[in-house]
C-alpha cells in the first residue's frame, strides 16, 4: 500500500496535467462532437510532446 502511495505522490504532476486535458476534451465534447474531436486530437499531441523524451533515442 505505502508503494501504490509513493508512486502516486511520485507522479501526482503528471496526473493534474492529464486531468487538465481531460476536461478541455469533455468540455469540447459538451459543445459539439466536431469540435470533442479536434480538441482530443491536440490534446493528444500535447501529451506525446510532454512525454517523448529530450533528444529522441539518446
Amino acid at each position: 500500500m505505502k508503494k501504490i502511495f509513493l508512486i502516486l505522490i511520485n507522479n501526482l504532476s503528471f496526473i493534474f496535467v492529464f486531468s487538465g486535458l481531460a476536461s478541455f476534451v469533455f468540455a469540447g465534447f459538451l459543445f459539439n462532437q466536431i469540435l470533442g474531436c479536434v480538441v482530443l486530437g491536440l490534446a493528444l499531441i500535447g501529451l506525446a510532446y510532454i512525454i517523448s523524451p529530450i533528444g529522441g533515442d539518446k
